[in-house]
């Protein structure tokens, strides 16, 4: 009887902790500890701080597409006329108006600004 030299060893891997559990658990346990001290100040915090970004990104929309319909009007007086130019120049400056609450008019259309709440308005 022969013996069998070519053993086999089977190492068993080592499970690692789920990435998205583990960032559970430390949420949860930011919002155990936190929370109930300084919540109603988180609040405010978070939206003072969302506000601020919102406003930056809402004047940078209106500086570039300021930027983009001066630059697609000295084409028109060139002679050359681009609609996708005009298009996405009004676009940016439509979403800068609406993160910041700018409003401006451009031909006749109120663009931005403070809306009105819905409601029993007839006009």
């Amino acid at each position: 009887m022969a013996k069998d030299s070519n053993q086999y060893v089977i190492i068993q891997k080592k499970k690692k902790p789920n990435k998205a559990f583990l960032a559970f658990l430390g949420i949860l346990g930011f919002v155990a500890v936190y929370v109930p001290f300084f919540g109603s100040n988180l609040r405010y915090m978070t939206g003072t701080t969302f506000k601020l970004i919102f406003n930056y990104l809402g004047n940078f929309c209106l500086i570039f597409g300021g930027a983009l319909l001066a630059i697609n009007i000295l084409r028109v007086i060139g002679g050359k006329i681009h609609v996708k130019g005009f298009t996405v120049s009004i676009l940016f400056l439509w979403i800068g108006a609406f993160l910041t609450g700018a409003p401006f008019e451009i031909m006749g259309f109120l663009i931005g600004g403070n809306q009105p709440i819905q409601g029993y308005h007839f006009f």
